[in-house]
């Protein structure tokens, strides 16, 4: 009961201009992929700021993987929301893009101007390493505070992780997160009457849409249907083009940004014509040494079809569909989540949700040169992450300053 009267303490005294600075913050360093991002929220507004609890992004997550879009957006959408409703939502997806966005326009100047491409690969060689150890420190928190000694749910996260890294994709992670709702009820069955709470729960439960939700899921299904057909080549302005496509795009998107590459390839290389296969290897290879998710790759792809204005138009419409799903999803979920049968199921979600955390974070290491001085900058990056609690803002320009006094050594 205590940590839900600091909950809305702390939404009172949360103000539009913190979320905004904050996420832009973490929009300028959350390099590595949704997992990164969320492990800097979780270091920075939960652990630093105490603005927000671990089960507020462990709930956002466990929403964010059933749906479309970017999830790590999606998660900044919701938090922004419950923090601060409608405004909250928009400025903290607004404050996290905005790096990245403005990044990618500079480099879709000069690319589509000069015809030369930026390599910062000897710039940003050490952010990998880096990324890889913030995702696993913050992973070691949260096992420590969720999992601690618990034998069963060591097991439950052992299999979700080993799972995750050795075949891991959508349907591998969608099906892991059903498990734990499932293996969250059978560790609880001795606790909860669950017939009778069954029962109750179907009694209880109405489905209420407001009046915004229901507009907003409309407009998207109509979105979507043009999307479908293809009746929105019939389109003369370019602009309608953009929404219907790339908000088709959003809320087709499921498992993660880089199922957008075939997506783009088939849609807008060999249908649409927008790009050539050369441009479409380039902007994915930008989108990669940008802050933020891989989907900015759509600010690119505007910019080229109708300058800055078709690149904001891009933009929100590949991340705000997404985005207004997610909130309305999450409300339900907000509403039922404290119910016994729902809390069951989410304390196995949450083990899962960190086994994945982990596994991520794995995946990125293994992907890091087998070098004695990156495996002595992860050791060292490991301690001042998780005993000294060092910013992971700090952390990662540490990396980049190294990176760029390598160019000259």
């Amino acid at each position: 009961m205590e940590l839900s009267v600091i909950s809305d303490i702390t939404k009172e005294k949360t103000t539009l201009k913190y979320l905004f600075l904050t996420f832009l913050k973490i929009g300028c360093v959350s390099f590595g992929g949704h997992m990164a991002l969320v492990s800097l929220i979780q270091r920075i507004m939960v652990e630093q700021d105490k603005t927000i609890s671990n089960e507020d992004v462990l709930n956002s997550v466990t929403v964010a993987s059933f749906m479309p879009g970017p999830m790590a957006v999606n998660v900044v959408a919701n938090i922004g929301y419950l923090l601060k409703g409608k405004r909250g939502a928009a400025l903290s997806m607004f404050a996290v893009l905005l790096p990245a966005c403005i990044l990618m326009i500079c480099l879709a100047y000069v690319y589509l101007s000069n015809g030369q491409s930026i390599a910062w690969t000897s710039v940003m060689q050490y952010v990998g390493a880096i990324v890889g150890v913030i995702i696993i420190s913050t992973g070691l928190q949260l096992f420590k505070k969720e999992i601690a000694l618990n034998y069963a749910k060591i097991l439950l996260f052992l299999m979700a992780t080993i799972l995750d890294l050795i075949k891991g994709n959508y349907l591998i992670t969608v099906s892991l997160i059903v498990f734990g709702a499932i293996a969250g009820l059978l560790l609880d069955r001795k606790k909860v009457d669950y017939a009778a709470l069954m029962t109750s729960f179907k009694t209880n439960f109405k489905l209420r849409l407001n009046s915004f939700s229901f507009i907003a899921v409309s407009v998207l299904l109509i979105n979507q249907i043009l999307f479908i057909t293809g009746a929105f080549k019939s389109y003369q302005n370019i602009f309608f083009k953009i929404v219907t496509v790339f908000s088709g795009i959003s809320i087709s998107l499921f498992g993660g940004g880089y199922v957008v590459i075939p997506i783009m390839q088939s849609l807008l290389v060999k249908d649409m014509n927008w790009l050539s296969a050369k441009e479409l290897v380039d902007v994915i290879a930008f989108s990669q040494v940008t802050p933020g998710p891989i989907l900015v790759s759509s600010t690119f792809i505007g910019f080229k079809l109708a300058g800055f204005f078709g690149a904001l138009v891009a933009t929100c419409s590949m991340f705000i569909p997404s985005a207004v799903l997610m909130i309305v999803v999450s409300k339900i979920f907000n509403k039922t989540k404290d119910h016994p049968i729902i809390k069951s199921m989410i304390s196995g979600i949450k083990v899962v949700v960190i086994g994945l955390i982990i596994s991520s974070a794995l995946k990125i290491l293994l992907l890091q040169p087998h070098t004695i001085l990156v495996g002595a900058i992860c050791v060292v990056a490991l301690i001042l992450s998780y005993k000294y609690k060092i910013s992971p803002v700090y952390l990662i320009l540490s990396a980049i300053f190294l990176g760029t006094v390598s160019i000259f050594i």
